[in-house]
């Protein structure tokens, strides 16, 4: 193998061609690649942080409705007892009064039957006097 200046000068070619083809060509384009690289991955970073945020987000809510619903179940539930009771009450208060009107009832009735009674002696006392007074004259 020989080595001439040809070879010597296409050797010396190709690294000026090399050297120039990596300022011109190859740092420009990886530093777009590398620009492009950190753009992706910014972004890839962000979208982590808003799904996280988003899923914090509904987590949150979700939680906020099961309360909600809870609160809701409850309120109905006692609305519900206070209406039962409330309605035992005036239930209670009305057998009650019912009782008292029957008992007065009662009484009043038995007062009248002793008033019959007592104006029922009293007639058959007069029926007697009045035929004693008759056989008597």
């Amino acid at each position: 193998m020989e080595f001439n200046a040809t070879f010597l000068i296409s050797a010396i070619s190709f690294i000026v061609f090399t050297i120039i083809m990596n300022r011109i060509f190859y740092k420009p384009l990886e530093r777009v690649m590398n620009e492009r690289e950190k753009f992706i991955n910014d972004n890839i970073v962000d979208a982590k942080f808003s799904n996280d945020k988003a899923d914090e987000i509904t987590k949150n809510r979700e939680e906020k409705l099961a309360k909600s619903q809870l609160d809701a179940k409850s309120l109905v539930a006692r609305k519900i007892n206070d209406a039962n009771e409330n309605s035992r009450n005036l239930t209670e208060q009305a057998k009650q009064k019912s009782k008292e009107d029957i008992k007065s009832a009662k009484e009043a009735l038995t007062k009248e039957a002793e008033n019959i009674e007592q104006n029922l002696k009293i007639e058959e006392l007069a029926d007697v006097i009045y035929s004693k007074v008759l056989e008597m004259s």
